[in-house]
C-alpha cells in the first residue's frame, strides 16, 4: 500500500504525481474520515490474494482513496461484498479523468464513453471549487443527458485538486 503523506506527493497532491502509484487510479473509494489508513489495509486485503500488485493511496482529502488494480468491477465488487470493510462508505470505478482546466473539451472528448452506460443519477463531490450546478452545466453544454429510467446507475465526479474523474459507483454502504 503506498501512503500519499510525504512531503513530495503531499505537496502535489493525487494529480499526476509521479511519486503517486495510484495515478491514474482504477478506483476511488470514500472511507470513514479519520480511518483512512485501516481502510487502506481493509481495501488491501481484500483485493491482494488475486492481485498482489495492488496499490492504496490516501489523497490530500480526507476519507478519499484511490486504488489501482488490476481487477475488474466485477470482481473487485464481489471481494468488497464477501468481507464488506468497515470504515467503505463508497465505491466507483473510474472512467476517465480530465485536467480540471480543460474540462469541457474533455468531456466532449469523453461523451460516448458516457453515453455508453446506462447513468440515471448524478453525484458531485464539491470540492477543488467543482460544484453540482458547474458540472450539470458543463454535461447540458457537451450534449450529454442522463437516462429517465430509474434502474441506471449512478455517474460519480470527483475532483483532485486540478484533475476530475469520472466514475461509474459500484457499491454504496
Amino acid at each position: 500500500m503506498c501512503k500519499l503523506e510525504d512531503s513530495a506527493s503531499a505537496s502535489i497532491g493525487v494529480e499526476g504525481s509521479m511519486e503517486n502509484l495510484c495515478w491514474p487510479p482504477t478506483y476511488v473509494a470514500t472511507v470513514t474520515y479519520g480511518k483512512e489508513e485501516f481502510a487502506e489495509l481493509e481495501i488491501g486485503d481484500a483485493f491482494f490474494s488475486l492481485d498482489p500488485e495492488i496499490k492504496v493511496c490516501r489523497t490530500s482529502y480526507g476519507g478519499v482513496l484511490l486504488v489501482k488494480t488490476s481487477l475488474t468491477e466485477d470482481i473487485a465488487t464481489k471481494l468488497l461484498l464477501a468481507n464488506p470493510p468497515s470504515t467503505l462508505h463508497r465505491f466507483m470505478k473510474v472512467i476517465f479523468c480530465c485536467e480540471s482546466t480543460r474540462l469541457a473539451e474533455c468531456l466532449r472528448n469523453n461523451i460516448t464513453v458516457l453515453s455508453g452506460i446506462n447513468f440515471s443519477s448524478l453525484r458531485v463531490s464539491e470540492r477543488s471549487g467543482v460544484s453540482h450546478e458547474y458540472i450539470v452545466e458543463l454535461l447540458n453544454t457537451v450534449g450529454y443527458r442522463l437516462s429517465r429510467g430509474k434502474q441506471g446507475l449512478t455517474l460519480s465526479v470527483e475532483p483532485f485538486r486540478s484533475f476530475v474523474c469520472f466514475a461509474k459507483q459500484l457499491l454504496n454502504f
